[in-house]
């Protein structure tokens, strides 16, 4: 559950650092380096959130395959048989 939580907040501190960098270019004071070097941190920002929600996505998988695992079948239906 750690890993879910340290996700989250990863994902909520780059979407926090991701705004200030847009509010800042809104007030226009960078120069065109300045515009052009923000504009590859957003995209990186991006691509980064887009990781954390694949990895999220996978580890919830994960947390629904771990709670029905193959043996669940095989002890309910040893429980079956016996009635």
């Amino acid at each position: 559950m750690a890993e879910k939580e340290t996700l989250m907040l990863l994902s909520s501190q780059i979407k926090e650092r991701r705004n200030e960098l847009t509010e800042d270019m809104a007030r226009g004071t960078a120069d065109l380096a300045g515009y052009q070097h923000a504009c590859g941190q957003i995209r990186g920002f991006d691509t980064v959130q887009m990781m954390i929600g694949d990895m999220l996505v996978v580890h919830k998988k994960e947390e629904e395959d771990f709670e029905s695992s193959p043996t669940d079948n095989v002890v309910t239906m040893d429980k079956g048989d016996k009635k």
